[in-house]
């Protein structure tokens, strides 16, 4: 792990907090350089229903393709489904502990957050072996808020602990999204009450990308290749397919066309390949 030197960027969006950071430590990519680029939170909770798991990785894996930096907690639910949404879609994902680096909570996670250390960050506050005590999940919720653009909740409760993240966003005057759910379901109860609130009512991507003055046609763009080939692999990466045979099999290209094409792809920047050999867009 490192020790974390704010620069510019960092330094402006954590310096809103109400109670500053203690020293910040790291593994993965410099937290600097992510922080540069547009930044949101999906934190929400922790025993979502089958929408909110839906609402949640679309959102994620979207948003991600339009190279925005997906922030949250590690947690068990909207927290880590979030983060996976991110991973499989080669996007980049920051993850704030509640405990120190070298005790990962939840235990769990920790081969999740091994990943995320390939392509993003994850960032704690506390001792390298800290066990985490109940108010750090509170204080953790501060610099998920810090480090976002805005924050999203897809589904929660009224008394979930993303409603406190949301709090100290409002603080900051950080906007605040919320996707709104059936009134009679009590993980609904929350996000719906944000909204009733003032916050964005949001029912797709491109209410979030709105928000954060990225236009959509934008990220299509970015999933075109110089010909039909190279399109349907882009196309079949974001989607998830990184393994070459499984590419292949979605695609229906031929081995040799497909090999060509891939290379051409890694050659030109637009994906390249990890240690185990996935594919990942650029």
């Amino acid at each position: 792990m490192k020790i974390l030197t704010l620069k510019s960027t960092l330094k402006q969006k954590l310096g809103r907090l109400n109670s500053p950071v203690r020293e910040l430590r790291y593994l993965g990519l410099d937290p600097n350089d992510l922080a540069g680029k547009p930044t949101v939170a999906i934190v929400g909770s922790r025993k979502p229903t089958p929408y909110g798991k839906q609402v949640t990785e679309m959102l994620a894996v979207e948003l991600s393709r339009a190279g925005v930096v997906v922030v949250s907690g590690l947690a068990f639910g909207v927290d880590i489904i979030a983060h996976k949404a991110v991973l499989a879609c080669g996007g980049e994902t920051i993850a704030i502990l509640p405990s120190g680096l070298n005790n990962i909570y939840p235990a769990s996670h920790a081969r999740y957050a091994q990943q995320i250390t390939e392509r993003g960050s994850v960032i704690s506050e506390y001792s390298d072996s800290h066990t985490p005590r109940s108010y750090d999940f509170l204080e953790r919720n501060r610099i998920i808020a810090g480090l976002s653009d805005l924050i999203i909740i897809p589904e929660a409760t009224e008394k979930s602990g993303s409603l406190n993240t949301a709090k100290h966003a409002k603080a900051m005057n950080i906007p605040i999204c919320a996707v709104p759910g059936p009134i009679n379901s009590p993980l609904s109860s929350g996000t719906n009450l944000l909204i009733k609130q003032g916050a964005n009512l949001i029912t797709s991507s491109e209410d979030i990308l709105a928000l954060l003055n990225i236009n959509p046609s934008t990220v299509q763009l970015s999933l075109t290749g110089e010909n039909e080939i190279e399109t349907l692999l882009l196309q079949a990466i974001a989607d998830g397919f990184q393994d070459t045979a499984l590419i292949g099999q979605e695609t229906e290209i031929k081995t040799k066309d497909l090999q060509t094409s891939l290379t051409m792809l890694e050659i030109s920047g637009r994906i390249s390949q990890d240690a185990v050999g996935m594919w990942h867009l650029s």
